[in-house]
């Protein structure tokens, strides 16, 4: 009599990574006579290895278990595991066969090239082996709403708020595993904006600041005094910021911000004035105080002058007289 009764136990394997050793586990229970058993090891239709029982062989019922160390190629990816076994009897083989289910491992995108320029369109699809057959969608980083369905990730008239990264997310009940694709936008710069850190004209002496932003890019940003470039930002920075701690008259005139990249440049302009500073009137002359009296001063000392004038020529007239 001969006994085979049940399949080949797979264990689940967390995932199959091309170039990747895997150490795979077959097994079979109840089987008689072990001396005319075969496991054989496939990858789709192709044999990885055959393995038979060695020395010793016990006249019973007995187990048996094939360990193999396998490492997935490339061209393999998308086939299926399976461990096949065979009981090879005079009249007709035995045979049985179990495929392993496996969670994601390696995967690929079809397309390099994540770069589009702005306004037109991106799509890239992105594979991926497993058994079950895994489910593949993709989202960008920092939202939640799901970018795609069917692998495919589709961008239609870039925007700039568009570039980021995205990450291809492959399941199936075995396991999962993630792919990130940075997505790049290109394209001349947005104008940029340029302000100043006061609302009204500012004073002489006072602290100001010249700022220069971008939103949308990237881009080169610099800030100009007339024709003269006064400030640069860093490439991985949108913004730059010129502080003036004790503005003057020479500060006032036309500054401006420029955006420049590969595609174009884009400017924006603001004229600054600067408001005279106020001196005391105490401070201009480098005459005496008395000669600058006060307003309500002025007339008194006129009106004693007159009194001294008057008595002096009344007195003068008298004198005439008692000659």
């Amino acid at each position: 009599s001969t006994a085979f009764p049940e399949d080949p136990i797979l264990p689940k394997i967390k995932s199959l990574i091309a170039n990747q050793e895997q150490r795979l586990i077959c097994t079979v229970r109840n089987i008689y006579p072990l001396e005319k058993f075969q496991i054989e090891w496939l990858r789709g239709d192709k044999t990885l290895h055959v393995e038979e029982p060695q020395e010793p062989i016990f006249n019973s019922v007995q187990n048996f278990i094939s360990v193999f160390n396998y490492t997935p190629s490339v061209d393999d990816l998308g086939k299926n595991i399976s461990c096949k076994a065979t009981l090879k009897l005079s009249l007709k083989n035995q045979e049985k066969t179990t495929t392993a289910e496996y969670g994601p491992g390696t995967i690929k995108v079809s397309s390099n090239n994540t770069s589009v320029k702005l306004g037109e369109r991106l799509e890239i699809t992105c594979h991926a082996d497993g058994n079950p057959e895994p489910t593949i969608v993709w989202w960008k980083q920092g939202e939640t709403e799901l970018q795609s369905q069917n692998h495919k990730l589709i961008i239609n008239n870039a925007s700039w708020s568009q570039a980021g990264w995205y990450w291809c997310n492959v399941s199936n009940h075995v396991g999962s595993q993630q792919l990130r694709v940075q997505v790049t936008v290109v394209g001349p710069p947005n104008i940029p904006k340029i302000q100043l850190s006061h609302r009204e004209e500012p004073k002489e002496g006072e602290s100001i600041s010249i700022f220069c932003s971008l939103d949308g890019g990237p881009a080169e940003l610099k800030l100009y005094k007339q024709s003269q470039s006064i400030a640069t930002g860093d490439p991985n920075e949108p913004t730059v910021l010129l502080n003036i701690s004790s503005i003057q008259i020479t500060d006032a005139g036309v500054y401006t911000c420029e955006a420049k990249n590969d595609f174009g440049i884009e400017r924006s302009t603001i004229n600054i004035t600067v408001q005279a500073a106020q001196h005391d009137i105490w401070r201009k002359p480098d005459l005496p105080m008395a000669i600058l009296p006060a307003a309500g001063s002025v007339s008194l000392l006129t009106a004693a002058v007159l009194l001294i004038r008057h008595f002096r020529k009344k007195s003068v007239s008298s004198d005439i007289t008692l000659d």
